[in-house]
């Protein structure tokens, strides 16, 4: 596994629950992040997410604590500070038709609960390791969701040799 010092990263964690607010953090200076800031409201965490600056964002998503909504709002309000930030979705709500709407709704990635020092480690060294383009279709504004490494038509067309 990749080393990376965490020490400049600034982690904006949204939790409603303040026990696992209370881990997150824990795991989070243990990994040696360098300012975590945290949130128990989804308007807390705007504000926070506005004001401070964070370079990555962890956000709750359970029943009655809509961190889709806060995660929708990065990505669409035009006074969004930061469009493009990294955001981690965590959940228990681990349901295939669950993962596909939180993708749909923009996120980078999704963290099942529930979760360890290493995982939530691996999440931030792929975010690190993969700046993913970002794409604006319809209703839709988040990474591009075209990460399977499926080769497509297009890139095929290109190594392919034609034979006259």
């Amino acid at each position: 596994m990749k080393r990376y010092d965490l020490s400049q990263l600034v982690v904006l964690v949204a939790e409603r629950n303040p026990f696992l607010r209370k881990t997150i953090k824990s795991i989070l200076r243990t990994l040696r992040v360098g300012q975590i800031i945290d949130a128990s409201e989804i308007e807390d965490a705007w504000q926070s997410f506005q004001t401070q600056n964070p370079d990555v964002v962890i956000i709750d998503w359970a029943p009655g604590y809509e961190g889709l909504q806060l995660l929708k709002r990065m990505r669409q309000d035009p006074e969004s500070r930061n469009v493009f930030i990294p955001v981690i979705i965590t959940t228990s709500m681990t349901e295939y038709e669950n993962v596909v709407t939180a993708r749909d709704s923009g996120t980078t990635d999704f963290l099942a609960k529930p979760y360890s020092p290493k995982t939530i480690y691996q999440h931030l060294c792929k975010i690190i390791d993969s700046r993913k383009s970002f794409v604006r279709t319809g209703d839709f504004f988040g990474p591009d969701r075209r990460s399977r490494g499926i080769e497509t038509a297009e890139r095929r067309r290109t190594t392919d040799t034609h034979v006259a």
